[in-house]
């Protein structure tokens, strides 16, 4: 039986990567995004955090051990997110499936709070955009960076994984996504993927089990 060509645009650890039946999968993988912490300080805030990915948590708990001492509340989004804050001893206010869902839930339930938000060096420009629009007082501070590490793939394959957008733009850079489909980690992810693409999915949970859950249920009867 000719295997199903899978490929995962982030490395995966041993745990999820046995999820695929090596019988039916052929599974490939290569990180197509290199995360690296920024030099930065942050400045001093006694409002909210907004943190969107567990690795602008990791940068910000890499600078000081006693980081949790500033801390007040504390917004974010994804579960990987929020489990991270709370293994630093951090509370979590709110926690919601994309960023577009975070920012429509400040605007309505805590527009006049001074916000912080700890992101990548790459810019989300419609986040941003919306905090202006509805006079939320919004501080951006980069503390880690984002960079394509993208590579020239010969195969073909049956259905691409994606866990965000830059990590489609790398992707992109060398290949096509031709007939494959592409699993996305969530809404956002999706979106994006729908201007090179009519065959996408996502998940209703953001998480990388969640994707490769619905990646194996596509092909649960071949």
């Amino acid at each position: 039986m000719k295997k199903i060509k899978i490929l995962s645009t982030k490395i995966l650890n041993k745990n999820l990567r046995e999820m695929f039946d090596d019988k039916k999968f052929d599974l490939f993988e290569h990180d197509f995004i290199k995360i690296s912490s920024l030099n930065f300080e942050l400045p001093e805030h006694n409002g909210s955090w907004i943190f969107t990915s567990q690795n602008a948590v990791n940068a910000v708990f890499s600078i000081s051990k006693n980081i949790n001492l500033i801390f007040n509340k504390i917004y974010c989004v994804g579960e990987n997110t929020k489990s991270i804050l709370s293994k630093h001893g951090q509370k979590v206010e709110k926690n919601l499936k994309n960023s577009s869902k975070l920012a429509n839930f400040i605007s309505k339930k805590a527009k006049n709070e001074k916000f912080l938000f700890c992101r990548s060096n790459i810019k989300n420009d419609d986040f941003t955009a919306f905090f202006k629009k509805e006079k939320i007082d919004l501080k951006e501070i980069a503390v880690y960076n984002n960079k394509p590490s993208s590579v020239v793939l010969k195969d073909r394959f049956e259905a691409i994984m994606f866990y965000s957008p830059s990590g489609i733009k790398s992707f992109l850079k060398n290949n096509t996504l031709g007939s494959s489909h592409c699993i996305c980690i969530g809404e956002t992810t999706a979106s994006y993927a729908k201007n090179y693409s009519s065959n996408v999915l996502s998940c209703k949970t953001p998480s990388i089990k969640h994707v490769i859950d619905k990646t194996i249920k596509l092909f649960a009867n071949e």
